[in-house]
C-alpha cells in the first residue's frame, strides 16, 4: 500500500515539473514579438528593412504546448501562443510606413481571433485530448485554415489595407469578435 502511495506521488511530481517546464510561456526569444492588446507593431518590430520595394509582410505564427496529460486544464490560454518573427518580417521603409503598419497590426489582430478561437476549442474539447494528440492537431488545422481564408479575404476587400473605409470596417469588426473572446486572451 505505501509502494502504491509513493509511485502516485513520484508520478504526480512528475506530471507538475512537466506542467511548469511547459507552462513557461513567452521566452526571451529576442525574435519573437507576442501579440498584445496594448503594444502595436512598430518599424523595429520587423527584422528586415528593406527600401524601393513596396512589399511589406510579417511572419505570423502561433504554437501550442499541449499532450494527452492536459486533459484535467480548464484553461488552455497559456498553452496557445501567437507572435510574429522578427528575422522573417520585412517592411519598406520608403513606403507608406503608417499605412503598412496598420494593415499588419490588423493581420496579427485576425491571428489572434483564431488563437482564441483554438484556446477555445481545446477547452470544448479537452476531453478527447486524453485519447492522443490527433484532436489538438485536427482542431488547430481547422482554425488555421480559418485563418488563412479570412486573412486572403481581408488583404482583397481592404485592398491590403490601403481602402480606409474598408480598412476601418475590418479593425471594428476585429475589435468586436477579440472582444467576445476575452476570456481566451492569453492574460487569462
Amino acid at each position: 500500500m505505501k509502494n502504491i502511495n509513493t509511485n502516485k506521488l513520484f508520478t504526480l511530481i512528475l506530471l507538475f515539473t512537466y506542467s511548469s517546464i511547459t507552462f513557461a510561456q513567452k521566452s526571451t526569444d529576442k525574435n519573437l514579438i507576442y501579440w498584445s492588446a496594448t503594444k502595436k507593431l512598430t518599424v523595429d518590430d520587423f527584422g528586415i528593412k528593406i527600401s524601393g520595394k513596396e512589399v511589406s509582410s510579417a511572419q505570423f505564427s502561433t504554437e501550442y504546448h499541449i499532450n494527452g496529460f492536459n486533459f484535467l486544464t480548464k484553461n488552455f490560454n497559456k498553452r496557445v501562443l501567437n507572435y510574429m518573427i522578427k528575422s522573417a518580417s520585412q517592411i519598406d521603409t520608403t513606403a507608406n510606413i503608417k499605412e503598412t503598419l496598420i494593415f499588419q497590426q490588423t493581420l496579427f489582430d485576425l491571428c489572434e481571433i483564431y488563437a482564441r478561437e483554438f484556446r477555445k476549442a481545446l477547452r470544448d474539447n479537452r476531453k478527447t485530448i486524453i485519447s492522443g494528440t490527433e484532436t489538438i492537431k485536427e482542431l488547430d488545422h481547422k482554425l488555421m485554415t480559418k485563418f488563412v481564408n479570412r486573412k486572403s479575404e481581408y488583404t482583397l476587400d481592404s485592398n491590403s489595407g490601403c481602402n480606409p473605409i474598408k480598412q476601418k470596417e475590418w479593425e471594428t469588426q476585429i475589435a468586436k469578435e477579440l472582444e467576445a473572446l476575452k476570456d481566451f486572451a492569453f492574460e487569462k
